[in-house]
């Protein structure tokens, strides 16, 4: 990936133009009918020739060096198999960790939960079926409601928990609510107070809270295994899971877990040829990643192949940031971008042919998903330089915030500063283009001229009068682009993660393709499923990290149980 040697501070600083090729860093990856077949006896072609979802030859017994006991097996280093890990040694089990990488996933800062004590603190207040409701509407009700009525029942306990935690381990942290969510809702899109995350008391900086969360399992006794990628699980004929093969260097290891193996293993963005055949419309939106090499489907693949069902809906975490120089197209290509940050703002967008086509006002991916219909699958981002003025109006939240919150949380990718700072670096690197007139604007952006500024001056008369009688957008978000220099940068799809994953019941349990329990397998994060379909839901703010960490602490807690 062409980082240009970026680092999180130089990115938030905005201060190097060599920022804008960077992938953000995420602080924040023939069409298939997503059935999933399970091959539990190897194929005679060779494993470099078999899909995703043919299991390879199992491991022989002479390549086996050594075998590992435990009770309970936490298969990935992230958000969810540390959750898991911590609350399956606190309830007394032997556990141990493996992780394919030699430091833990990257930890995400918007915690999305209901009912926590420092919502109750903030007097935030609402309905929460509404709230199950409205996840069940992204997903087109093709998602199980009981795992996001859990989610909402049980993610308050779980930031309570986190909140407690590292109020010890980092003295002067406190969790912080942001109850701020400007106008409640953005058009048709209802938005709720979910957003939570830790900050000093003092400085307001943001806390990270992995390394933390490490110590104190490690304190429990967790033993933790860096470079052991999983290869296989391990699972008696038509029965139970009774461990998994992992790899360490060139050996391979089995671990026996008499309780239950827990996959969280992240989903599988960084695999092209998955991604292609699993989620082809998202494929075919994407010219940037800010996903993960890691992130290779390993626990969904394995858990497939021994007879797991997976979800039917490829379902991606889409942003709409991921600009491209204004002659390129779609290629395959998602090193060589530059990093939008006002892509996702309701600023005019313009598709090739100078035309708007969509109320701006969209969620990331609904935005994503307007712009896919249009020629060759791209639009414009048009801002001016009132842009400073504009996104005060425009009540952003969670991490495409420029302006702070109201109520305090700071935690942001840019402000204003550094907003800017980026803003010169796009330009320089040929991602953002900038022009006196509207009409060199056009001939920049490689689109027509004509059509361009009658669509631009039609935009400024529905901003004069306040009405977006074309396409509906909110009054206080209609802007008038009418001082220059103007703005255009070309765009399409980041991708950060999948969030179509194993199917599994209210207890974690991967179930089958009957829809039965494998006894003795669990999964939590993005490599289950069951709680998102096609859609992220933008406006609800942290509910995937969210349902991950609570979810990795519930899939603890049972297998530690049995």
């Amino acid at each position: 990936m062409n980082r240009k040697g970026i680092t999180r501070r130089e990115f938030l600083k905005g201060s190097a133009a060599t920022a804008v090729t960077a992938a953000a860093m995420g602080l924040l990856t023939a069409c298939s009918t997503g059935e999933t077949t399970n091959q539990t006896t190897p194929k005679p072609e060779t494993q470099a020739a078999l899909k995703w979802n043919e299991a390879p030859a199992k491991i022989a017994e002479d390549q086996i060096k050594e075998t590992v006991e435990t009770e309970v097996l936490v298969v990935g280093g992230g958000g969810a198999g540390l959750f898991a890990a911590a609350s399956a040694a606190e309830q007394g089990a032997k556990v141990l960790m493996i992780e394919k990488l030699l430091i833990h996933g990257t930890e995400r800062h918007w915690l999305g939960a209901v009912g926590s004590k420092a919502a109750q603190a903030a007097g935030v207040d609402f309905d929460k079926q509404e709230l199950v409701e409205e996840l069940m509407k992204y997903a087109s009700c093709r998602a199980d409601q009981k795992l996001i009525q859990l989610w909402a029942d049980r993610s308050g306990e779980m930031i309570d928990w986190l909140a407690d935690l590292m109020a010890e381990k980092v003295p002067g942290t406190k969790m912080h609510m942001e109850w701020d969510i400007g106008h409640g809702s953005h058009g048709s899109y209802k938005i709720f107070p979910t957003m939570h995350n830790l900050q000093n008391d003092e400085t307001h900086e943001t806390v990270d809270y992995f390394m933390p969360v490490v110590d104190y399992i490690k304190s429990l006794g967790v033993e933790i295994r860096y470079e052991t990628p999983l290869v296989q699980i391990e699972r008696k004929e038509g029965g139970r899971v009774t461990g998994v093969i992992a790899k360490n260097g060139e050996d391979y290891i089995r671990i026996n877990a008499s309780k239950g193996v827990i996959l969280c293993c992240g989903g599988y963005s960084a695999d092209k040829e998955m991604l292609k055949e699993l989620n082809p419309t998202a494929y075919k939106s994407i010219t940037s990643t800010d996903s993960h090499g890691y992130n290779t489907g390993d626990g969904i693949k394995a858990a497939v192949w021994i007879g797991a069902a997976k979800d039917d809906d490829g379902t991606a975490m889409l942003f709409d940031r991921g600009a491209i120089q204004p002659d390129r197209f779609i290629d395959g290509n998602w090193d060589d971008f530059g990093y939008l940050i006002f892509g996702s703002h309701p600023f005019l967008k313009v598709n090739l042919k100078g035309e708007r086509f969509v109320n701006e006002s969209l969620p990331y991916d609904f935005m994503l998903h307007a712009g896919s219909l249009q020629p060759k699958r791209l639009y414009n981002t048009i801002f001016d330089s009132n842009w400073h003025e504009h996104v005060k109006q425009m009540y952003q939240i969670g991490c495409a915030r420029i302006e702070p919150s109201q109520s305090g949380g700071l935690l942001q990718i840019f402000d204003h500063e550094s907003a800017e700072g980026l803003l010169h670096g796009l330009i320089e690197g040929g991602y953002v283009q900038q022009a006196d007139t509207l009409e060199e604007l056009a001939e920049k952006l490689h689109i027509p001229a004509d059509q361009f500024v009658a669509t631009v001056n039609r935009y400024n008369e529905l901003c004069a009068q306040g009405e977006d009688e074309d396409f509906g957008k909110e009054s206080y978000r209609m802007l008038a682009l009418d001082k220059a220099p103007f703005y255009g940068a070309r765009q399409g799809a980041t991708i950060l993660c999948t969030l179509d994953g194993l199917r599994i019941n209210t207890r974690m349990n991967v179930l089958d393709t009957e829809g039965e329990p494998i006894e003795g397998l669990y999964a939590a994060g993005d490599c289950s499923g069951g709680f998102f379909a096609h859609n992220y839901p933008e406006y609800i703010v942290g509910v995937a990290i969210g349902r991950t960490l609570t979810f990795g602490r519930i899939a603890g807690e049972v297998v530690a149980s049995l």
